[in-house]
C-alpha cells in the first residue's frame, strides 16, 4: 500500500467518524424544552486569587521567588562584611596586594563565613528542639552541644576518641564552636576534658581567641605541628585530625572531605589555612622550600577556584549568587562582578556591588578607561584582575539613559573621581549623556532673557555646570554641531567663543534666502538669526565677557543681515540705505578711498560676506536703474507709448537726475571693489563689471 492510499484511508476515517459525533450531538437537541435552553451565567466563586498564587511555568513560584530574595539578602549581608575593613585602603593594585590588607579581607570573610553558620546551627536546633534539647542557657557551646544532639546520632560516634566534654564528643564539640567563630568557647569546654591530646590544645585555643591575626605564634604553631606529625597515623577521629590542621595551618592539600560537605564549609576551612605573611627571611632555601610545600597562600587559592575549578566546576550559570559569592569571599571581587554583569538579570547587582566595593577603594582599576571590563597589566601578579567599572556602569545605564536621565547621573556620580582623558569621569560621562539626548536644557538647565540660568540636574550633584558646559561645547565643535556649541559656549560664560562661532556661522548663511511665508519654518538661517538677535539683545541689556571686536562683527553681520532680507524681498531702496549706514562699501566717488582704508578693521567674517554685498549692492543699484524707465514705459502709464507728446529728449530729461546719481554709485561699487585688499571671485568680478556697463 502507498502512502497516498494510507493517507487516503486516514482521511476517510476521519470523515466517518466526525459524521458520528455530529449525528449524535444533533439528536441532544431532539424534543428538549425551553428551560434546558437557558443560558444564564450563574454565579461561581472567583478561581483569580487562586491562580494569581498557583505555580507556573512562566514565573516564579513563592518558594522561589523567596529562595531568590534569600539568596540576594546573602550576597549583601557578604558584601557588607567585606566593606567593614578595619583600616584605610588605597584603590590600588599595590595597596590589594600589601599582606596586611590580604589578611583583613581573609579575616572578614572568614568571620562572615562564622557568623552564618552560627545562624545555621540556630535555625536547625529551633526546627528540632526536641530532639535537640537546648535548654535555657545561654551561649555558644549550649548551642553547639544541641546541635550535635540532632546532627551526630550515637550510632555515628563509634570512631571518635578522647571522650566528652559537655555531654558531647569533645573533638566535634570544639571543631563547631571554631566553625562558629568561638575559640574562646572550645577552649572553656575543652578544660572539663583531661585527656593529653585535649588539653595540649587549650593554650592555644586560648591564644588564637586573643591573637589579633587570628593565627598562632610560630613557636606554639610549630609545637603543635610536631605532636600532629608524630601521631597523625594513627588519629582516626576526622574532627580531631581537622582541629590539628586548622590550628597549625598544616595539610593544606587535605579537603577533610568526611566533615567538610558543603561550599561553605570548604571556603571557610581554606581561608584558615590561608598564608597572607610573607614567609620569614630568617629560614634557609632547603626550610623555605620545605615550608612551601605546606603552606597555601592567597593567590594560589585564588587560582584554584578561579581557574582549576571555575565556573563549570560551580555549576556558575545555574547557581550564579553562589559562584559569585566563591569569588567574593576568596578576595575576587572584580572576576566575580564580571562573571554576574554577563547576566542580564542579576547585572544590577552586580553594579551595585562593584559601587559599593569601589566606594570602600576595595576594587582595583584598569588605568585607560578603554582597558576591557576584565583585565591585567603588565606588573600585576598572577591571577590578579582589574574591573573597568566605567564601562561597567555605562553598559547597565544605556537601556535607561533615555527615559531615567536623573537616575543616570547619579550613577555616573559614583566616578567624579575616576580620571579621564582631559576631566574626572563624571564630567565626561554627562558631556557623553548630553551629546547622545541633546537634553541641554534638562541636564544643563537654560539661559532666560534677563541672563539667568534655569537650574538643570546636573546642578543638584554641587559640581561646576559652566565647566561641564564648556566640555560638551568642545566636543559639539568637534562634531560640527556649532549650534549647540554656540548655546552650550553661551551657558558655560564662554562669550567669546561663543560669539566667534556665531559670527563664523552667521558669514555662512547671512546672505541667504529667508524662508517665505508659505514655507516651513525652521530653516537654518532662521535659526541663527533668531539664536543671534536673541544673545546680542541679552549682551547689550545684561553685559558680557566678550571682546569689543567680536560684539561689533555681530552687530555688522546683523545689519548685513538686515540688508540681505530687504534685497531678497526686492526693496532695493531700503536696502542701500541699511548698506549707506553700515560704511562698508563706497557708494559715491568720495567715500572710496574712506572705505578701502577702514575695510583691515572689519573682521574675517564681515570679509567673508563681501563679495555677497558687493554683487547685491550693484544688483539693487541696477534695478532701480531700470526703475524710472519702466515706470515711463509701462503699459499702466497714463500717457501711450506712440503718443507724439512724449519725445525721446523729454525722457531723457525726466531720468536724468536719478539715473546719474546710480551711474555714479554703480561706478564707485567697481572701484571699491578693485581696490579693496580682497581676492574676489572671477565670477564676482564679471558680474559687478557687467551690471556696471549695463547702467552706464
Amino acid at each position: 500500500m502507498t502512502h497516498t492510499e494510507v493517507e487516503r484511508l486516514f482521511w476517510e476515517q476521519q470523515k466517518a467518524e466526525w459524521e458520528q459525533a455530529k449525528q449524535k450531538f444533533m439528536s441532544c437537541f431532539a424534543n428538549i424544552n425551553a428551560e434546558a435552553l437557558n443560558f444564564t451565567p450563574q454565579p461561581q466563586e472567583s478561581l483569580v486569587h487562586s491562580m494569581s498564587f498557583s505555580k507556573g511555568s512562566g514565573v516564579l513560584s513563592i518558594e522561589e521567588a523567596a529562595y531568590a530574595k534569600t539568596n540576594i539578602i546573602d550576597l549583601w549581608a557578604l558584601v557588607c562584611s567585606i566593606v567593614e575593613v578595619p583600616i584605610s585602603v588605597v584603590g590600588n593594585a599595590k595597596s590589594r596586594t600589601l599582606s596586611k590588607v590580604q589578611a583583613i579581607l581573609v579575616r572578614q570573610a572568614k568571620a562572615h563565613l562564622e557568623k552564618s553558620y552560627e545562624r545555621h546551627m540556630r535555625q536547625l536546633v529551633f526546627s528540632h528542639l526536641e530532639k535537640a534539647t537546648l535548654g535555657g542557657v545561654p551561649g555558644l557551646v549550649p548551642l553547639v552541644k544541641a546541635y550535635l544532639s540532632v546532627l551526630l546520632p550515637p550510632q555515628s560516634q563509634a570512631h571518635l576518641e578522647d571522650g566528652e566534654a559537655k555531654g558531647v564528643p569533645v573533638w566535634p564539640l570544639i571543631f563547631y564552636c571554631l566553625r562558629a567563630g568561638g575559640p574562646k568557647a572550645a577552649a572553656l569546654a575543652a578544660q572539663e576534658n583531661s585527656n593529653p591530646s585535649v588539653a595540649e590544645i587549650v593554650p592555644a585555643l586560648e591564644a588564637l581567641e586573643k591573637s589579633e591575626s587570628g593565627r598562632l605564634s610560630i613557636d606554639l604553631e610549630k609545637k603543635l605541628k610536631l605532636s600532629y606529625k608524630r601521631n597523625a597515623k594513627s588519629i582516626t577521629d576526622p574532627f580531631k585530625r581537622t582541629v590539628y590542621c586548622l590550628l597549625c595551618r598544616c595539610d593544606v592539600d587535605d579537603d577533610h572531605s568526611d566533615i567538610i560537605a558543603t561550599t561553605d564549609d570548604y571556603l571557610w576551612l581554606k581561608l584558615s589555612l590561608v598564608e597572607c605573611e610573607n614567609i620569614s627571611p630568617h629560614l634557609t632555601p632547603s626550610n623555605q622550600k620545605r615550608t612551601m610545600d605546606d603552606v597555601l597562600t592567597l593567590s594560589q587559592f585564588q587560582n584554584l577556584l578561579y581557574k582549576k575549578y571555575g565556573e563549570k566546576h560551580f555549576n556558575a550559570w545555574q547557581q550564579p549568587l553562589l559562584y559569585m559569592s566563591v569569588l567574593l569571599l576568596s578576595c575576587q571581587f572584580e572576576a566575580g562582578i564580571e562573571f554576574l554583569s554577563r547576566i542580564e538579570r542579576l547585572r544590577c547587582h552586580a553594579v551595585h556591588v562593584a559601587l559599593a566595593l569601589h566606594e570602600s577603594n576595595l576594587l582595583v582599576l584598569p588605568s585607560q578607561t578603554s582597558a576591557p571590563l576584565l583585565s591585567n597589566e603588565e606588573g600585576d601578579v598572577e591571577g590578579f584582575y582589574r574591573l573597568n567599572l566605567v564601562q561597567l556602569v555605562k553598559l547597565y545605564v544605556k537601556k535607561f539613559e533615555i527615559t531615567n536621565l536623573n537616575e543616570v547621573l547619579h550613577y555616573y556620580y559614583f566616578l567624579r573621581n575616576l580620571k579621564g582623558c582631559s576631566q574626572n569621569m563624571f564630567t565626561e560621562c554627562v558631556s557623553e549623556l548630553v551629546l547622545q539626548t541633546r537634553e541641554f536644557d534638562t541636564l544643563l538647565g537654560m539661559l532666560n532673557t534677563d541672563g539667568s540660568r534655569t537650574p538643570g540636574l546636573v546642578d543638584k550633584f554641587k559640581v561646576d555646570v559652566c565647566e561641564i558646559a564648556e566640555v560638551v561645547a568642545k566636543d559639539s565643535e568637534k562634531k560640527g554641531l556649532h549650534e549647540d556649541a554656540i548655546k552650550l559656549y553661551d551657558l558655560a560664560k564662554n562669550h567669546e567663543k561663543a560669539l566667534t562661532l556665531l559670527n563664523q556661522l552667521m558669514s555662512q548663511v547671512v546672505h541667504q534666502r529667508g524662508q517665505s511665508e508659505m514655507s516651513s519654518h525652521g530653516s537654518k538661517r532662521e535659526r541663527v538669526m533668531e539664536m543671534a538677535t536673541a544673545i546680542a539683545l541679552r549682551f547689550k541689556t545684561h553685559g558680557h565677557n566678550a571682546t569689543a571686536p567680536s560684539i561689533a562683527t555681530l552687530h555688522v553681520l546683523l545689519d548685513m543681515a538686515t540688508f540681505f532680507d530687504l534685497y531678497h524681498q526686492e526693496r532695493f531702496s531700503e536696502a542701500v540705505k541699511i548698506l549707506k549706514r553700515l560704511k562698508i562699501v563706497a557708494l559715491a566717488k568720495d567715500e572710496v578711498e574712506s572705505r578701502v582704508t577702514s575695510m583691515p578693521s572689519f573682521g574675517l567674517e564681515v570679509k567673508t560676506v563681501l563679495p555677497h554685498v558687493l554683487l547685491a549692492a550693484m544688483t539693487s543699484t541696477y534695478r532701480l536703474y531700470q526703475a524710472p524707465s519702466q515706470n515711463l514705459f509701462s503699459p499702466l502709464s497714463s500717457t501711450p507709448v506712440s503718443s507724439p507728446a512724449i519725445s525721446v529728449l523729454n525722457m531723457s530729461s525726466q531720468m536724468l537726475p536719478a539715473t546719474k546719481h546710480l551711474k555714479e554709485q554703480a561706478r564707485a561699487i567697481v572701484t571699491f571693489a578693485g581696490m579693496i585688499p580682497l581676492r574676489l571671485n572671477a565670477d564676482v568680478n564679471a558680474r559687478l563689471v557687467q551690471l556696471e556697463a549695463l547702467i552706464n
